[in-house]
């Protein structure tokens, strides 16, 4: 049993040391690192849409998910295994002082001439949109052009001031109407599955464009981000 365990042992360092020599002299031709920095656009979804519905006594209709345009910045560095994987960590900042709104309403028959109708406008104003996101990514090398995706996982901060205006009317019920704003700030699981290509302008710099679909466990879950800028080969 010893000798066997000894064999296994012997077996496995060898075969790691193998392994970690074939990706050591596969990854000469690839650079250490890359930093990418640059421009930002995000379409996000601040307050999803009302699936409408009706029955006997109640009836509910709403307006299309609450969408904005957000700009900032996007950056990240990869830390390549070999030629064509790499772990990468993306950070990124998306603002915006305009606000985007949605309209519910809501209409409830009680019987015997009881009819409410109540409107709300749900506002989301001055969003700022932080990720931090982390995991792998694959390229193809082909000349200048070097196209990769990734899938990263990390986190979402969320701050923007949502505010809900009410306005309700009807006939046997009580009449009544407000606003009521609030400042929110959460983090949340965030996710993002994309890509992009760079293209070489020299041997240690090159020009990216990218696209990445954003998603987490927030309010509104369906995002897109485009970025743009330069990327820093270091290490080739």
């Amino acid at each position: 049993m010893r000798y066997f365990l000894c064999a296994a042992v012997w077996f496995v360092v060898c075969n790691l040391s193998v392994l970690v020599f074939s990706v050591s002299v596969f990854a000469q031709d690839a650079p250490k690192a890359e930093i990418f920095a640059g421009f930002s656009y995000g379409n996000y979804e601040l307050i999803p849409g009302t699936s409408g519905f009706t029955n006997s006594l109640e009836t509910i209709s709403g307006s299309s998910s609450a969408r904005l345009g957000l700009f900032g910045w996007n950056g990240s560095v990869a830390v390549n295994v070999n030629r064509w994987f790499s772990f990468a960590t993306d950070f990124s900042g998306l603002y915006s002082g305009s606000s985007a709104s949605t309209t519910t309403t809501e209409t409830l028959t009680c019987g015997l001439g009881c009819k409410q109708t109540t409107t709300i406008v749900d506002v989301a104003s001055r969003p700022k949109v932080h990720n931090f996101l982390f995991g792998p990514q694959f390229s193809y090398p082909r000349g200048k052009i070097r196209p990769f995706a990734h899938f990263l996982l990390g986190m979402e901060r969320l701050d923007l001031t949502r505010s809900e205006n009410l306005s309700s009317t009807g006939v046997g019920i009580f009449t009544l109407s407000g606003t009521l704003p609030v400042s929110e700030g959460s983090n949340e699981f965030a996710m993002a599955i994309g890509g992009g290509v760079d293209y070489s302008i020299k041997h240690n710099l090159a020009w990216r464009l990218e696209s990445d679909y954003l998603t987490g466990q927030g309010t509104g879950q369906n995002h897109v981000r485009v970025s743009t800028g330069l990327v820093w080969r270091l290490g080739n």
